[in-house]
């Protein structure tokens, strides 16, 4: 991803998020879908909520006794789950940071929570950003991903295509928002990488969903700044 095209997508998700506090309150956890993870994780376990926005899964995941801990690029997002957790008088933690460089050691967290933001990521960062999520993964710990299908975009007038098929938009009211179709190829090429795949389905809608444990060791302790 470009420093530009970087620029304009933080500034897509501060605008975005801040036109959320001051309109709309908390929406709706996706408590099904976290559901899906709770099987294969331990009381207390500790849980990052990649791309938590406002914090609805951070918060339904501390309130059904995980430690729950979201990570945002925007920071209108992040004071929005600070304000939430702060009203609905539930513990845990929110810090602004990038999926393809984590700001926590190795073997930190227990599962990892990835509600449509691995689609938000070009090619590289899509590839980043998994190595990242199996750095600070524990031996055996869980990555519970969505991935929508956004082909019907491909043709629109406000986007531009690029060639590892993100797509971009260029105008309108979505300008700076990068979205990237779920590629099969990468995805199954998981398995290959140190995932063992408990689940991959399909919704109604096209999208992906995928339940993937760690199975390789983390590497060195290291902190990230």
């Amino acid at each position: 991803m470009t420093m530009e095209l970087e620029a304009s997508s933080r500034h897509y998700w501060d605008r975005t998020w801040s036109r959320f506090l001051r309109h709309q309150g908390m929406i709706a956890p996706s408590s099904k879908l976290v559901q899906q993870m709770i099987p294969h994780l331990q009381r207390h376990a500790r849980v990052l909520d990649l791309g938590c926005g406002e914090g609805r899964n951070t918060i339904y995941l501390s309130r059904v006794g995980f430690h729950g801990v979201g990570l945002d690029l925007s920071r209108k997002a992040v004071k929005m789950l600070a304000n939430n957790l702060f009203e609905e008088e539930v513990r845990g933690q929110g810090m602004v940071g990038d999926a393809r460089c984590l700001p926590f050691r190795t073997a930190t967290f227990d599962g990892v929570l990835a509600h449509h933001l691995l689609d938000h990521l070009d090619g590289q960062g899509f590839a980043a950003a998994m190595a990242e999520v199996g750095r600070v993964l524990k031996p055996r710990g869980v990555l519970l991903l969505t991935m929508g299908n956004f082909v019907h975009l491909r043709d629109g007038r406000e986007v531009t295509c690029r060639d590892d098929g993100s797509i971009v938009f260029t105008s309108g009211p979505n300008k700076g928002m990068l979205v990237r179709p779920y590629q099969d190829a990468a995805l199954s090429d998981l398995g290959r990488q140190g995932w063992q795949v408990l689940k991959d389905e399909l919704t109604p809608r096209g999208s992906k969903i995928m339940l993937l444990r760690r199975l390789e060791a983390a590497g060195t302790d290291v902190a990230r700044s």
